[in-house]
This record gives structure tokens, C-alpha cells and sequence, in this order.
């Protein structure tokens, strides 16, 4: 009975360790950067899946067949709870309206228009994401063009377009 209770609790708990070793390599370990901390946490949490179900499998007499199917399950709601969780933790840092919003509280004076614009000029925002991706290895610049360096954001990418064709019906919620 409580083995019933715990399968549904498995990709909980997967979250709450993906979080908590995220949200820890992120403090202590100064040059890992907010995406590799995200990325060493799903996988904290997706190996803390794999230990859990392999202990149901050696203490219970379930059927092997019902374990993997189980297993299957709780990876699918692991998967779609990381990346809700990655798209939360990357809303405050990304999101121009957010960063806005921070940046008119942070001014005790306010913002007129002209600072705004300023700060979010579209050439220094495309730079800056540019050179993100450069320094994160996922494209690369060579004789003055950009090329898809890490495979690891594009198959991201293509589970999310995925995930919205299961869930939505189409390859975008916009379209």
C-alpha cells in the first residue's frame, strides 16, 4: 500500500531534489552559470527517479512489466515538472517585462521612456543572447557566421515541440 502511495510521489520528489541541487551548485559553485545548475539538477532528480524505483523493484513483489510502466509515467511527469520548473526560474531572468518591472522598482526616481529604450536597446539584447550562447558552447562563430555548436538546446527544443504537439495538437500554442 504505501509502495502505491509513494509511485505517485516520485516525480515530486524528483523536483524538489532537481530544485534544491539547482538552486545549491548555483550558490557554491560561482563560475557553473544559472543553465548549467538547471541542467545538473534535472539530472539530480531524474537519478534520484531511477534510485527510488530500482529500491521498489528489489523490496516488492511487483511485476516487472507494471514497474517499467510506472517508470515510464513518472519520467514523462518528472520531464513536464523540470521544465515548468526551468521556464519558471528563467522567467525572472529573461523576460523582458519582468527585468522591466524589477528595474522601475530598483529606481526609487522611476524610469522615463528614453532610459528604458536605452537599456533595452534590440542590438545590445540580441548581442548579449548571442554571447550567451557562445560562451555556453550551444552555437559556435566561425568565419563570421553563427553554427549550432552543443546538439543539447536543440533537442530541448524539439522535446518542447513535442510536448506541445501531444498537448496542444500543434507545434506551437500560438499558431
Amino acid at each position: 500500500m504505501f509502495i502505491s502511495y509513494l509511485q505517485i510521489l516520485i516525480p515530486f520528489i524528483g523536483l524538489v531534489i532537481d530544485a534544491s541541487v539547482q538552486m545549491l551548485s548555483f550558490k557554491t559553485v560561482a563560475r557553473l552559470g544559472l543553465l548549467k545548475s538547471e541542467y545538473i539538477g534535472f539530472v539530480a532528480g531524474l537519478f534520484s527517479i531511477f534510485l527510488i524505483e530500482f529500491y521498489i523493484i528489489s523490496t516488492t513483489l511487483i511485476p516487472l512489466i507494471d514497474v517499467i510502466a510506472l517508470l515510464i509515467a513518472n519520467l514523462i511527469t518528472y520531464s513536464s515538472l523540470g521544465y515548468c520548473y526551468f521556464s519558471f526560474v528563467n522567467l525572472g531572468e529573461t523576460a523582458r517585462r519582468i527585468r522591466i518591472l524589477r528595474e522601475l522598482y530598483d529606481s526609487k526616481e522611476g524610469l522615463c521612456m528614453e532610459k528604458i529604450l536605452e537599456r533595452y536597446n534590440a542590438k545590445e539584447i540580441i548581442e548579449k543572447r548571442i554571447n550567451r550562447l557562445v560562451n555556453n558552447g550551444q552555437i559556435i562563430y566561425k568565419d563570421g557566421r553563427y553554427y549550432i555548436g552543443s546538439p543539447v538546446m536543440l533537442s530541448m527544443a524539439r522535446i518542447i515541440v513535442i510536448m506541445k504537439l501531444i498537448i496542444f495538437g500543434k507545434r506551437s500554442e500560438f499558431g
